[in-house]
């Protein structure tokens, strides 16, 4: 918006009014901002992976909501990755303690 010299300020807010119930104000609303303003970062992505979030983010979802979603759901999924690795090192552990004390397996010389 900020680019467009064309683009109507007063005719956007009368169409779409402030939401009253998300207007907060005084000293503690002015420091949550404040403190999330703190948070953001910066971040330098390569254009073309740029370009791909941009071309992926559709209607009403910006490219920076979408590769954070990217961002929570990959890291949900190395959480994930490690607790299978672990679970199957320990299965494989089992099966194997539980053939050689049947005999069913010899150990390796």
């Amino acid at each position: 918006m900020k680019d467009n010299d064309d683009f109507d300020y007063q005719a956007y807010t009368r169409e779409t009014p402030p939401d009253p119930t998300k207007i907060t104000r005084g000293p503690a609303a002015r420091e949550l901002r404040r403190a999330a303003a703190m948070l953001q970062q910066a971040v330098r992505i390569d254009p073309a992976t740029l370009e791909q979030f941009r071309q992926l983010a559709g209607n009403g979802q910006s490219c920076e909501q979408l590769i954070n979603q990217a961002l929570q759901e990959w890291l949900a999924a190395q959480g994930l990755k490690e607790m299978v690795r672990t679970e199957m090192q320990a299965a494989v552990r089992q099966s194997l303690s539980a053939a050689l004390q049947t005999g069913a397996l010899s150990p390796i010389s």
